[in-house]
């Protein structure tokens, strides 16, 4: 997984599938990130996001919960971008499509 911090702004970069199988090694290696990247805004970049189940939807939300900040997911696109609305994440944090 990569990132990137630039002025203040932690970018996390989801790729490929997030799901059942994956989800609990993916919210490890986004913990790992954070604790290295001190108190800086979050956004995920979803560019390479191809797919993501209510596991991954689960990541998603207990990363935002830990955030003193409302966190952003960009380049979303539109069917992804339906999953996120359809659990009601729109209320939850900044989402924007490609």
């Amino acid at each position: 997984m990569r990132s990137d911090n630039r002025d203040g702004i932690l970018t996390i970069f989801l790729m490929g599938d997030i799901d059942a199988l994956n989800a609990t090694s993916i919210q490890q290696e986004i913990h790992e990130i954070l604790k290295s990247q001190g108190d800086s805004s979050l956004v995920f970049d979803a560019r390479e996001l191809e797919y993501i189940s209510s596991a991954g939807l689960r990541v998603i939300l207990t990363i935002q919960k830990q955030q003193r900040n409302r966190i952003s997911i960009i380049n979303l696109s539109d069917d992804i971008m339906d999953i996120f609305k359809m659990a009601g994440f729109q209320y939850l944090m900044e989402l924007r499509g490609v």
